[in-house]
């Protein structure tokens, strides 16, 4: 029960958010997240109101993909938190700990912050256009209705994502947690190849229980509001339950001391080999950083694996894989391109004083960042691949391929500029550490977005012309284009001005 005088929950994230609205001093930013936040909500309305009403076999073929979609989105909010360690916050967490924020709080913190993941905002502005279409021609009462099913769907399984991401991430905190977890892990994955290898896919999908969600946005569109009112009853009362589950498994995993400090303090490790070059040490460092840190470890590991395991089970087509490259490369360069000198931490003060230190170091992390994004692009490539269809014509491969060279390339350009002019302090050690704040996480998310998203229909539009040679043409501007941006930021940092600049930022604030 409440004591008098006592702020609740909710009244304290409103606090926290006003204060991080106040703490956003540039006008540019604060129209970026405006624009962010308005955004979506233009998306949804031009794509119902904007196309032509579907034959009706096209929205039957529609309507059987739908479930398949819901499938797809419960995977991503169950993967996003786990991968972030409960979800993105508002405030590192040591920062909080001379003030008595309730752990309901940040839980519902992470939860305000769950647009600032590009992948989940997409798929919800792509889930409620999809419904509206299946469902039947756009007419404002009927369609309303059947989005507001989606959209009770949507928040469930956004807050029992987050509710098992903080699960995970408090039974991790003890060695044989963290060994529970993995197994677990593993034998999700064997069951997921198992069902991949026996062409079980289908059948599986075809069953999934997402399929009564759209069938109550079918009844909610018909008029036949007791079963439309039943399946959103059900929806809303399980996010409700799963919002107070959420709230007291976060209090529960912020109470768990973990063995971090043992794992990390304790352990012998070899001296490394010596390299022929500074560089190539400077590289070895960068990697052993990356390594090191629980919320970079763990972003690589998702980004390489999980584009290839979901792009093998949706069975995507090479128009497809075009444009997958788009959206993969962008979610790259959140991990940690758009802050990339941040991997120095305090350490940047003792390197900056080293002879010859800048250009290898602008080389180094370059190339990390590079191998990043490439790494996540050529998995959703490859596991795409595996179950495409044959291409309609050679254009089509060499599209898909150019497309995922050009989006890596221009995400590390765009991203070492950013980590130059507007570098910030982050320790990336805790599991919800993020590169910066949640507004310049919002902001970088919708600029790489953009570049990449335009840049993937650019090939894909040479793909239709048929001619193999056509992308590879159209690829040299844009990497030229990428590579005069790159050497234009490198030149910047040559400046000892402007190294001084970043390196007492990444290290101090």
């Amino acid at each position: 029960m409440k004591a008098a005088g006592e702020i609740g929950a909710n009244s304290q994230l409103l606090a926290m958010l006003e204060l991080r609205w106040r703490m956003i001093r540039s006008r540019p930013l604060r129209v970026a997240i405006t624009a962010i936040t308005v955004l979506p909500v233009v998306l949804i309305i031009a794509g119902l109101m904007g196309m032509q009403p579907l034959p009706d076999e096209q929205t039957f073929r529609l309507s059987l993909a739908t479930p398949t979609f819901y499938v797809g989105f419960v995977v991503l909010a169950v993967l996003a938190p786990l991968v972030s360690g409960g979800g993105y916050e508002l405030y590192p967490a040591g920062q909080l700990v001379g003030y008595n924020v309730k752990p309901a709080a940040v839980f519902r913190g992470t939860l305000v912050l769950a647009p600032v993941n590009l992948a989940w905002a997409i798929n919800v502005v792509a889930l409620l256009i999809i419904t509206g279409f299946s469902t039947g021609d756009i007419a404002l009462g009927p369609t309303s209705r059947a989005l507001l099913t989606v959209s009770a769907f949507i928040g469930a399984v956004t807050i029992a994502g987050h509710t098992i991401g903080w699960l995970v991430m408090g039974i991790r905190q003890s060695y044989a947690g963290r060994l529970a977890t993995n197994i677990a892990g593993a034998l999700v994955i064997f069951a997921a190849l198992l069902v991949f290898w026996t062409d079980n896919v289908i059948p599986l999908l075809d069953n999934a229980p997402t399929r009564y969600v759209l069938v109550g946005a079918f009844d909610g569109y018909q008029g036949d509001y007791v079963n439309w009112l039943r399946v959103v009853g059900v929806l809303v009362l399980a996010g409700a339950i799963l919002l107070r589950a959420g709230d007291a498994i976060t209090g529960w995993a912020l109470r768990r001391t973990g063995d971090h400090a043992d794992r990390t303090s304790s352990r012998s490790l070899p001296r490394r080999r010596w390299s022929s070059s500074v560089f190539f040490t400077l590289l070895a460092v960068d990697h052993a950083s990356i390594w090191r840190s629980t919320p970079l470890r763990r972003g690589v590991l998702v980004l390489v694996v999980v584009p290839g395991v979901v792009s093998a089970f949706a069975g995507m087509t090479w128009q497809s894989l075009i444009l997958v490259p788009g959206l993969i490369a962008a979610g790259a360069g959140l991990l940690f391109g758009i802050n990339a000198f941040t991997l120095d931490s305090t350490g940047a003060v003792w390197l900056s004083t080293l002879p010859g230190w800048a250009s290898p170091a602008y080389l180094s992390k370059s190339l990390v960042f590079f191998e990043v994004a490439m790494g996540a692009v050529l998995s959703a490539f490859i596991g795409g691949s595996l179950r495409a269809q044959p291409p309609n014509a050679i254009s089509e491969i060499t599209a898909a391929m150019m497309s995922a060279l050009c989006c890596a390339a221009l995400v590390v350009a765009l991203g070492m500029r950013s980590s130059l002019r507007n570098p910030h302090r982050a320790d990336l050690q805790g599991p919800r550490d993020t590169p910066a704040t949640p507004g310049v996480m919002a902001a970088q998310s919708l600029r790489f977005a953009l570049v990449t998203t335009f840049t993937s229909l650019f090939f894909l539009m040479l793909a239709y012309s048929g001619a193999w040679w056509l992308p590879l043409l159209g690829a040299v501007p844009v990497l030229l284009l990428s590579a005069l941006h790159w050497y234009r930021t490198g030149l910047a940092w040559a400046h000892p001005h402007v190294r001084a600049s970043v390196v007492a930022t990444v290290s101090g604030g």
